[in-house]
């Protein structure tokens, strides 16, 4: 096995959405860990910004966008002379061949996809209809002899004071005792989106049976008339209005809610950084039902049965809210 050990300037690829940073936050962390004199960067898209404003492990932020520009960042990259390249992306990539041909670090650290363009250190990639996301990072990390903590390897979000202390007064003052159901309404594709009155029948089915729990509905900013036509049949004395839309605020909702029912795996990945219950919607997808389940200790997975969540029902989801809710109050 290759000694990493002395290496002390690592570049860290991962060109994924915001989940995937959550879950490869994890890896940054037990890497700084274990070369606690190393100097971090990390290479990723510029819509990530937010998700790593506050990470603690990262020396140095490069960004791109996933066009010519990601070419041009790769040979500007060049000049750093990195000791070791570290590729978290999982799937195969000419991106990732092209990273290690002109980086030209030392060292090389990846799945192995290809025989012939493999990294120094490689793992071959376990099968994503078999194994979660960050169990097939754990194999890459002990490739490299990284020592890990099963309690502590976990998605990890760094979230800033301010951004914290805005939401938690806007909930205290807004909750009354009461406990906090967050609902994440936005997701990343059109089969994600859960239909308005599917929402609206549920949640009034909830509040009506537990009046101890407040309704809060979280979406992008791009979503707000969506959110509207959702909350304009509800009972207005049992909702909590999303004031804030940037990452860090979002986040910073999930952390104080009680319980997160969401389609999107990103919110999915929050939650278990803060280890909130969390009812998930999924497509019909056996990998991304598998790779993308939550970590929190307490959760329901629901599977459409077909490619669209459209087509979960409204009792499959109350059920599964009762059954989350008896483990809770346990």
């Amino acid at each position: 096995m290759i000694n990493l050990t002395g290496h002390k300037k690592i570049l860290i690829v991962r060109l994924g959405k915001i989940g995937d940073i959550i879950i490869a936050s994890a890896a940054i962390e037990s890497l700084k860990n274990k070369f606690p004199d190393s100097d971090i960067s990390l290479f990723t898209l510029k819509k990530n910004k937010d998700v790593l404003k506050y990470n603690v492990n990262i020396n140095h932020l490069f960004l791109t966008n996933k066009n010519f520009d990601l070419y041009f960042k790769i040979l500007s990259l060049r000049k750093y002379k990195f000791d070791v390249l570290i590729d978290l992306n999982d799937d195969p990539s000419k991106t990732s061949v092209v990273l290690r041909k002109f980086i030209k670090s030392k060292t090389t650290v990846g799945y192995n996809f290809d025989e012939k363009n493999k990294p120094d250190i490689s793992v071959t990639q376990q099968a994503k209809n078999e194994t979660h996301i960050i169990e097939r990072m754990k194999s890459l990390l002990q490739a490299m002899n990284v020592e890990l903590d099963e309690r502590e390897f976990i998605p990890k979000i760094y979230l800033g004071e301010i951004e914290k202390n805005e939401i938690y007064e806007i909930i205290n003052r807004q909750k009354n005792n009461s406990k906090i159901i967050a609902i994440n309404i936005s997701a990343g594709a059109p089969i994600r989106y859960w239909p308005v009155d599917k929402w609206t029948k549920l949640l009034n089915k909830i509040t009506t049976t537990f009046n101890q729990y407040k309704i809060l509905i979280l979406s992008t900013e791009e979503d707000q008339n969506i959110r509207n036509r959702i909350c304009k049949n509800l009972n207005s004395d049992s909702l909590i209005y999303q004031n804030y839309y940037s990452f860090q605020h979002y986040a910073s909702y999930i952390c104080y809610s009680d319980i997160l029912i969401t389609p999107d795996t990103a919110a999915v990945h929050i939650a278990s950084a803060f280890d909130v219950p969390v009812i998930a919607l999924y497509p019909n997808y056996e990998w991304n039902f598998i790779s993308w389940q939550p970590l929190s200790k307490k959760y329901r997975s629901l599977k459409s049965n077909t490619e669209s969540i459209a087509d979960i029902k409204i009792e499959e989801v109350y059920n599964s809210f009762k059954d989350i809710l008896t483990e809770i109050e346990k």
